[in-house]
């Protein structure tokens, strides 16, 4: 029989919102916040937002979609079915497929792309790195990606790591002490990932061991 110390903490799924009430505006995200505050009145039908994973590119993306009531396009969406004038979404454009293929191969996309310019739709897509370093082969399409109108979201500063860590805990409805988040913030990598990942590490340990959040767990939780 395990001790208390030695309980594993059940793997929950913690709820995820995308309303951008919840989406936490700073200076490594701004320039993408304005890009798609623009973008429905704007001259470009093809945007992309970028940024590292966890960087919350798909909590903005899909906000941004529900209010402005923009539809998600999956990979098996037909193309040719797309409306006029409407606006349209792709979470992670370059995701893969079972076979470790494109979701979205480049003819789909060549043919999204041209489609959509033809119909006065607009499509905008997240994505981690820029268009340039996608990965497709399709000459044409290549060509088309060179122009896609682009935000980028960086790395978060302390400012945007502290709150940051503040909605993570929050969101696991754990309070956890200031001096506590300081503490984490100059020990870890500047990284939305890298924050996540930390959180949760704590989150099960203090779980697992019926402790509170102290410096001391912290420390047993951060790499040495």
């Amino acid at each position: 029989m395990m001790s208390n110390a030695e309980q594993i903490p059940l793997n929950l799924m913690h709820p995820v919102s995308f309303d951008l009430s919840d989406f936490i505006v700073s200076a490594s995200n701004d320039g993408a916040v304005r890009f798609l505050n623009s973008f429905k009145d704007g001259g470009s039908h093809f945007g992309a937002v970028v940024g590292p994973a966890g960087c919350g590119k798909s909590h903005l993306l899909n906000g941004w979609a529900q209010e402005l009531g923009a539809v998600a396009i999956g990979p098996d969406s037909d193309v040719s079915a797309l409306v006029t004038g409407h606006l349209y979404i792709i979470d992670d454009i370059n995701q893969r497929d079972k076979d470790d293929g494109f979701s979205y191969p480049d003819d789909y996309l060549f043919h999204l792309y041209n489609w959509t310019k033809e119909i006065g739709a607009k499509v905008v897509v997240s994505a981690d790195v820029a268009p340039s370093r996608w990965g497709r082969t399709l000459p044409d399409l290549v060509s088309r990606l060179g122009t896609v109108q682009l935000a980028t979201i960086e790395e978060p500063d302390d400012d945007l790591l502290l709150v940051l860590l503040v909605k993570l805990f929050s969101d696991r409805q754990l309070q956890v002490n200031i001096n506590v988040l300081n503490y984490i913030i100059t020990r870890i990598e500047r990284s939305f990932s890298v924050a996540r990942r930390c959180v949760d590490k704590i989150d099960k340990k203090a779980l697992a061991e019926k402790r509170k959040i102290t410096k001391a767990l912290v420390r047993d939780c951060l790499p040495h």
